[in-house]
């Protein structure tokens, strides 16, 4: 049994909750018998996924710390960062080809497509679109992170705050700016690397003591996506899923909420709420494994049981909360089954240990 930040844990599942039910309303609409409910996640269900940002930022710069200015510890800190994302990923390629292969008919190595696995593997800054996993595109901005906090490790901790803040001051003005052409420089200059120094930010604060204020953030963080959701609804003449794929819409709208949502949860710890739900602490630790592995799912339930069925009311329901069922069902799986073993076997080799988050903690039930 091991400790958790129980509030984190559970916005890790919330975050994974938002994303998967988002996407299954895409798969609700396209046989033309959207379910209300479901309908309205097209506005927020990829909140999930900023809301997955600030989290980053706030982990990363949490459990590091105390590494700040120790070039010693990169090593390490590299090691970690790199188990943590690539393995589980190459693992869910290879369930992603597999299933495109067997139930798809897709060809990877065909047409070329050989010549776009090492941008796949690397999950480099502009590389091709991976077909395999379509939501990689988030982990080439975990990975851009991870390498640029590196820089925190061998610089002088005093410098930490300057450069951090050096950073946001780049990409907000950047924000104003057309979009570099270099895909380095843009995923750098990215409005989503506000998000990652937002969570940053919450844990210098939490790293001292900071936890003031949380239910008022709580509460302005839900209003304020809601009143950024029902403003560019009413206000941009587009329709709203084509505004908001705009990077630097989207993190208007829904990266101060996320930042705010993240501080209240964080300075609540231990305060409220008193008891976190198991199934969600459970859906925060599968919550990357579950992220992986639930679209390659629905692609085939749709391609295997979703354009024969009927799509009436019932027979839709019934085959979208089947698909729902699975996806978690594989999700949870692939957690216990490779992502979990993996993260073990890590931990054996660690050299050195990160430093625990400082705030205080319970032990899961």
């Amino acid at each position: 049994m091991r400790e958790h930040v129980h509030n984190v844990q559970a916005l890790r599942g919330v975050a994974c909750l938002l994303v998967v039910v988002g996407h299954i309303q895409h798969w609700d609409g396209a046989f033309g018998t959207p379910t209300p409910l479901l309908a309205e996640f097209r506005r927020f269900g990829f909140a999930g996924v900023d809301l997955f940002f600030v989290l980053s930022g706030f982990v990363i710069a949490s459990t590091n710390r105390q590494h700040l200015g120790r070039p010693a510890a990169l090593g390490s800190y590299a090691w970690r960062r790199f188990w943590r994302i690539y393995p589980a990923y190459w693992a869910a390629m290879a369930v992603a080809a597999a299933s495109g292969w067997a139930v798809l008919g897709w060809q990877p190595l065909g047409e070329h497509g050989g010549a776009k696995i090492p941008g796949w593997l690397t999950l480099a800054p502009g590389g091709p679109g991976n077909v395999l996993i379509g939501q990689a595109w988030t982990l080439v901005y975990e990975v851009m992170f991870y390498v640029a906090f590196a820089v925190l490790l061998i610089a002088p901790r005093r410098f930490a705050g300057a450069i951090l803040g050096g950073w946001a001051g780049l990409a907000a003005a950047a924000a104003f700016q057309p979009q570099p052409e270099n895909p380095f420089a843009e995923h750098a200059l990215s409005p989503y690397v506000l998000e990652f120094l937002a969570g940053c930010a919450i844990a210098g604060l939490a790293g001292r003591g900071i936890r003031a204020g949380w239910r008022t953030a709580l509460a302005l963080g839900l209003a304020y996506a809601v009143a950024g959701i029902v403003w560019v609804s009413k206000t941009i003449p587009e329709p709203y899923g084509l505004a908001m794929a705009s990077e630097r819409m989207r993190v208007a709208v829904f990266g101060p909420a996320a930042a705010m949502i993240v501080y209240g949860a964080v300075a609540a710890e231990g305060r409220w709420p008193r008891r976190v739900p198991a199934w969600l602490l459970r859906t925060g630790d599968a919550s990357y494994s579950l992220y992986l592995i639930h679209w390659t799912v629905m692609l085939a339930s749709v391609a295997l049981v979703g354009v024969h069925v009927p799509h009436t009311r019932v027979p839709h329901l019934l085959w979208l909360a089947a698909t729902l069922a699975a996806a978690f069902a594989a999700g949870y799986a692939f957690y216990a089954l490779v992502e979990r073993p993996l993260l073990a076997l890590r931990k054996r080799r660690r050299a050195v240990p990160a430093a625990p988050v400082a705030l205080p903690v319970r032990k899961a039930a």
